[in-house]
């Protein structure tokens, strides 16, 4: 099988070198109020200068191409949604080197995205970041094995090979110990974006996003199954949205804006996924997309945009208690130490996504 190329839907790694660190520094000696600022700009039509009639200039960096992953953001621009609420919105492409937390918290981007892990990461490298909204309201992380030697559980990991990333493999040893299980009989071997390992049968299951990883190889003709992390116990997001913490406080109303129109943009993806598809390789994907491929992965994604608090309190909900479950789930791994205190305050924040709703919720459809 040919190497398949997919997003990188790991959580991010667990430090930023020093190098990195030092050059960000050096981008100036900018006051944390001056970074939130510098994201937000109002301009007239005619882009010259400020006026009240004028636009409020949004950008957000996403974390891979476009594509139908983010098929609700680009339809939220497409059908006029931010137009309506006054916003000029800008969506730039990422890649396998993108550092989306580094780019929002130096004020590069206003906005971009994460997940529970990155967040719990960023707390720890005193990123000024919180997560506002969630576009997955499931974790869409999972192990994908042959459908021919199918992996149902965390017990019939035992004597397989597993390939998952650095920083998935540490959750992965704490939920075999929370299931009795002994770590050690279970081979868990690094790997990269690239499932053709599993294709080729040198791992017996592989990790990656189930909506982005299970199109790519029925495409390639590869009968994937499915086991997936909400099933063995890891509560998360994808796609949940981030902004640094002072721009929240500054620029609340825009944000909430921001996020209404969101929400009618995803509300209308998970009604026409399939026009979602057709519109996203027209008009915004790269060139040599495959729409029967991004219509495959629109039609994965409904059950995760749609899951949960989605369908009860509204689309794009966030709520701490997923980060509060992350935690524990990281100390237990090593990830962050036993006494280590985190104020889950400082990861989420809810008021963006209340405010968005306020008292006529949008609640998912039927995905």
């Amino acid at each position: 099988m040919k190497s398949l190329a997919l997003p990188a839907s790991a959580p991010a790694p667990s430090r930023v070198d020093r190098r990195r660190r030092l050059a960000l520094a050096g981008l100036g000696a900018l006051t944390a109020a001056g970074l939130g600022a510098l994201s937000v700009r109002v301009v007239s039509r005619d882009g010259t200068t400020a006026a009240p009639a004028g636009e409020a200039v949004v950008s957000h960096q996403l974390g891979w191409l476009k594509g139908v992953q983010f098929g609700g953001n680009l339809m939220a621009l497409h059908q006029g949604y931010f137009a309506e609420e006054g916003l000029a919105v800008s969506f730039a492409s990422g890649g396998p080197g993108t550092d989306y937390r580094t780019l929002v918290s130096s004020g590069q981007s206003l906005i971009s995205e994460s997940n529970v892990p990155g967040m719990i990461d960023g707390y720890l490298q005193d990123q000024p970041v919180v997560a506002f909204a969630a576009v997955l309201q499931r974790e869409p992380g999972c192990l994908i094995s042959a459908a021919a030697r199918p992996l149902n559980s965390l017990h019939d990991m035992a004597g397989k090979t597993i390939g998952v990333p650095g920083s998935i493999r540490g959750q992965i040893v704490a939920l075999l110990r929370r299931a009795g299980l002994d770590p050690e009989a279970v081979k868990l071997v690094p790997v990269g974006s690239d499932p053709s390992l599993l294709a080729a049968g040198q791992v017996d299951a592989y990790y990656s996003w189930a909506t982005t990883a299970v199109p790519a190889l029925r495409g390639a003709g590869f009968e994937p199954h499915v086991l997936p992390f909400a099933d063995i116990g890891i509560q998360g997001y994808g796609q949940a949205l981030i902004t640094r913490r002072d721009t929240l406080e500054q620029h609340h109303g825009l944000l909430v804006r921001y996020t209404r129109a969101l929400i009618r943009g995803w509300d209308w993806m998970v009604r026409n996924p399939e026009e979602t598809a057709r519109i996203m390789v027209a008009e915004y994907a790269p060139p040599g997309t495959r729409l029967e491929e991004q219509i495959a992965q629109a039609r994965m994604m409904l059950p995760y945009i749609t899951a949960g608090d989605a369908a009860e309190r509204g689309m794009l909900w966030i709520s701490p208690e997923v980060f509060e479950a992350g935690v524990a789930l990281a100390q237990e791994a090593g990830t962050l130490g036993a006494e280590t205190e985190v104020d889950v305050s400082r990861l989420v924040d809810q008021s963006v996504i209340r405010a968005a709703h306020g008292g006529h919720p949008i609640r998912a459809a039927a995905g």
